[in-house]
């Protein structure tokens, strides 16, 4: 079997989530502070699989990952975040600028 890409955890973690928990993953998107912004017309209304291109095209794949798992901690989804994070910790491992390797 061929590794998840992080697109296809994001599109399957949301796809696992109920209606209500969707909503909720959705108003904690638009609600996030700081860092890139998320307007509502970009996601109100989308499919699950829609939601995933925006979380992508506004975080990259890495940053979509970490920031679902912070929203899905958020609304208490904790399964599903360990699971995204399981599913992803292959990929994300490089991006983090940390090096596991050793120094000659």
């Amino acid at each position: 079997m061929l590794p998840k890409t992080m697109k296809m955890a994001l599109a399957e973690m949301l796809e696992n989530l109920t209606e209500r928990n969707l909503e909720k993953f959705c108003h904690q998107l638009l609600d996030r502070r700081g860092e890139q912004k998320v307007r509502t017309c970009r996601v109100e209304g989308k499919s699950r699989l829609q939601i995933v291109d925006v979380l992508v095209s506004t975080f990259t794949e890495p940053g979509a990952v970490r920031v679902s798992v912070e929203i899905l901690r958020q609304i208490h989804c904790n399964e599903e975040a360990e699971q995204l994070g399981e599913d992803t910790q292959g990929h994300t491992q490089g991006h983090t600028g940390t090096h596991t390797g050793t120094h000659t």
